[in-house]
């Protein structure tokens, strides 16, 4: 058991510049009758929060690579009249000198999406819903939505927002900013972090969006 004393920290404000280079580019596939868009960047000196270090922060290289597929595509016992649009995401990356108290995940992450949408009654009903997934935090969201457009200037939304996740545990702070608390138990020694999506995992939610446009 560790006994609160007086405690402090110090608490810096920085807008640091960082050196990005990347590239991108895009191409059809004829075959697949597909169209692909590939972007690459590495970010020098990314700061991530590190409770291993006396400030806090570590700074660490990244590359940073997105994937981007999309294809219209017939699914006709769903909607014979029209395509589904189709477009899936990756996002990969990797962090240079992680270590397992970073609050972000690592040191490879990929994070993969997937949209699809289509309209009926010329389109006048649009029904999307995209999926998403964070492989290393096991996080991820689904997000449907309808809209119904009753004339051209007056349309109405309904979805919903549905996030899942889980909690992981890292070693406490070296130094931290907020006044020592009384530890005690079996993670006397160690704080939750919810990374990816899991930070929103307790913010489910449906909304109800209506728009007029004169």
């Amino acid at each position: 058991r560790d006994f609160p004393w007086h405690s402090s920290g110090e608490l810096v404000v920085e807008y640091d510049k960082r050196n990005v280079l990347g590239f991108a580019f895009d191409f059809d596939e004829s075959v697949t009758k597909s169209n692909w868009g590939v972007e690459m960047t590495w970010v020098n000196r990314q700061l991530f929060p590190d409770t291993d270090e006396f400030d806090g922060i570590s700074e660490s290289g990244t590359i940073n690579m997105t994937i981007s597929a999309d294809r219209p595509t017939f699914i006709n016992f769903l909607n014979p009249g029209r395509t589904f649009f189709i477009n899936a995401q990756f996002f990969l990356q990797y962090i240079d000198d992680y270590n397992d108290n970073f609050y972000a995940s690592g040191p490879f992450n990929l994070l993969g999406t997937v949209t699809a949408f289509t309209g009926y009654h010329q389109d006048r009903l649009m029904i999307y819903n995209t999926l998403v997934w964070d492989v290393m935090s096991q996080s991820g969201a689904i997000l449907p939505s309808i809209v119904y457009r009753f004339t051209e200037s007056f349309s109405a939304t309904i979805g919903a927002n549905v996030f899942m996740g889980s909690q992981d545990m890292i070693d406490s702070a070296i130094n931290e900013l907020r006044p020592g608390v009384n530890r005690t138990g079996r993670n006397a020694y160690e704080d939750p972090v919810e990374r990816g999506l899991s930070a929103v995992r307790e913010h489910d939610e449906i909304y109800l969006q209506i728009r007029y446009t004169s």
